[in-house]
Formats: C-alpha cells, structure tokens, sequence
C-alpha cells in the first residue's frame, strides 16, 4: 500500500553519535561465501584481464553477475538477515526493500569517472528517499582507503540548503548496461552547502553490513588498490513513508517490494 502523502513520515532513528549509521555482523556468514563465490565465479581471470576491458564490455559482465545475485533474491535474505536492526532504525516491521540489488565492481586504476558514485544523498535522485535507508555489504577488497566515504552529521542538512548541478555524463547512456548496474547518466555535483573535505571512510569489517540514512552525503572512493573492489547496496524503506513508488527500470518491477 503507497502511503498518503500528507501523513508525517516516520523518519528513520539512530543512536545519537552514529552519524546515521550501524553497524552489524551477519548472523548467516553463508551470505557472504555466497557473495564471494559469485563474484569470483565471474571474476575469474587475473585483475589485468579487465582492467584492459572496455567500459562497456565491464559494465556488462558486471550486469551479468548483478542479475545472477538478484535471481538468488539476495537483497531479501540480507535484509531478512538484518531484519532486527531495519526494524529498529526504520521503526516498523511493515519494511520494503528495492527490488533490485546492485553490484558495484570498481578496477582499481579506472579510467571512468562513473566506476563510482560521487557524492550525493538518496533524496537527489527519487521522492521519498529522504526517509530511506541503505544496507552497504562488502564483498572483497574493501579497505579503509577505498571505502565508501561520508561526511559526519550531514544526514542534518537540509536539501534546500545544498547546491547542485546536473550534468549529463560523458559515459553512461539511459538504460545501458551502466545505467543498469547503477551508474548515474545524469549525475548531480554537490556545489556548496556541504563540507566535504571533513569525509570519513565507513568502516565495515568483512562479514558485517552497515545500515545507514540515505540523507547521509557519502559516495564512493577512487579504488587506488590493484584489485577489484566489490561490494553490494540497496536501499529499504518503512511501507508507511513511501508517497510515490515508480518502476525500476532494472529489476522490471516497482521500485520496492514488502520484506
């Protein structure tokens, strides 16, 4: 049920001093030897192998393995893994989940800029998502250096208070393999009204997941190690503040599903 979009939202709580983010270990490690094993079933060939890669062609490959973890419905077993701790930041246990969960596979030394997001808060890019949350999983070669970074407290920021401008990216086409995996094809820079350089990586140890508010400013780092970075996001959302669903144009379906 879409909720009325004149009822309060029930905005998402979290500890005071967390910035907006928990963190938690998986009850399941199964979960994680699943994720490793995908993406080292199709990420077998040496790092060299596709750093040498077109764009296009490496975006698809990661497609390929996107939709095989979408096919095991992995987004559901996380958050039904996590179950407990949605509950209680989100505040209800009517939760919805996107349908799609998305791979992100940096090279180390790309040459694109849209191999990673750049900064921004979920409220940028769809309604209602100032009440949403992330789930961040990582996969294999995190580390604080190339972890996704945030800015402490910025959850606290209003939207009218941050500029940005919209470009067009150079290399990311509406609905190509890139727009599928989550790269943004008209991306918007944070101008002013956030100070960025006060960021932090977000410390996440192999076998746990982070929950954080997707008004957080955060994005992604260059990967600046000689391997591929994986990990995997989506976000969820208390049934009760979603005003406007609207279809993901990668899972073919609306843009949640109740958990």
């Amino acid at each position: 049920m879409i909720a009325s979009a004149a009822r309060p939202k029930l905005m998402p709580a979290f500890p005071a001093g967390s910035s907006a983010i928990v963190t938690s270990r998986l009850a399941s490690h199964d979960l994680l030897d699943e994720l490793q094993g995908i993406t080292g079933y199709y990420f077998a060939q040496p790092t060299e192998h596709y750093v040498g890669m077109a764009p296009d062609a490496y975006r698809m490959l990661v497609a390929d393995a996107q939709d095989e973890l979408n096919r095991r419905q992995m987004a559901r077993r996380l958050a039904a893994d996590r179950r407990a701790e949605l509950e209680a930041v989100l505040g209800t246990d009517e939760i919805l989940i996107q349908t799609n969960l998305y791979l992100r596979a940096t090279r180390p030394k790309s040459t694109s800029d849209q191999e990673h997001i750049g900064w921004h808060r979920e409220s940028f890019y769809g309604p209602d998502m100032d009440a949403s949350v992330n789930l961040w999983v990582p996969i294999r070669n995190v580390s604080v250096d190339n972890a996704v970074r945030y800015v402490p407290d910025s959850h606290l920021i209003a939207d009218a208070a941050i500029q940005t401008v919209q470009e067009d990216s150079a290399d990311v086409a509406r609905f190509s393999a890139g727009h599928r995996i989550g790269l943004l094809y008209a991306p918007k820079r944070i101008v002013g009204g956030v100070e960025l350089a006060v960021h932090r990586p977000l410390v996440v140890t192999p076998g746990e997941a982070a929950i954080f508010s997707g008004a957080l400013i955060h994005g992604a780092a260059a990967n600046h190690s000689n391997q591929i970075r994986f990990s995997v996001d989506f976000r969820a959302i208390a049934e009760c503040n979603l005003a406007t669903d609207k279809h993901h144009f990668t899972s073919g379906k609306s843009y949640f599903e109740k958990l």
